[in-house]
């Protein structure tokens, strides 16, 4: 990109949003299983019986893959907008002669990446849901429903403090 402003690459960053989310959506649900305490079955692999703290991370790589569409695309849209909303946002403090380098540094990236986390912890929360493989949930409208008639609409919102500031 060398030198060019971040809005004439919007579909770059995209592409390359779209294929790290791919890419890492394994990882993401092993985390998502281990962080949330979700019990794994047992797994066997060549006979022999894995440690359960190896289960995780073999379960997720394998199907069923619930809710994959969805958090590919969400974590496509959220890394796609913090990447090039910190640079756009960058290139345009910069344009103002007493905007300290820091602040068009700094600034941007904390602003974009607080409210892509605000706007995306609703499906955060669903998709994490249904990875719990005791879970009967089977998409991510119904993880939403779920969610909010047990736990009310604010709990779409759970750990959105926690999620910012792991930014």
């Amino acid at each position: 990109m060398g030198g060019s402003d971040a809005k004439d690459y919007p579909l770059e960053y995209f592409g390359a949003a779209a294929l790290a989310a791919a890419i890492n959506y394994p990882l993401w649900r092993a985390s998502a299983l281990a962080q949330s305490g979700f019990a794994v079955p047992e797994m066997v692999l060549a006979g022999q019986r894995l440690p359960p703290s190896l289960a995780p991370y073999v379960f997720a790589f394998g199907p069923p893959y619930k809710g994959l569409m969805a958090t590919v695309a969400g974590m496509t849209w959220a890394r796609a907008a913090i990447f090039w909303g910190s640079d756009a946002g960058k290139a345009w403090l910069k344009q103002y002669d007493q905007c300290p380098d820091v602040v068009a540094t700094l600034f941007p990236p904390l602003a974009v990446s607080t409210a892509v986390q605000c706007i995306n912890m609703p499906l955060v929360r669903a998709t994490i849901t249904i990875q719990n493989p005791s879970s009967t949930l089977p998409t991510v409208p119904a993880a939403l429903r779920h969610i909010v008639q047990h736990h009310g609409l604010p709990a779409l919102w759970h750990g959105t403090s926690a999620g910012i500031l792991s930014e």
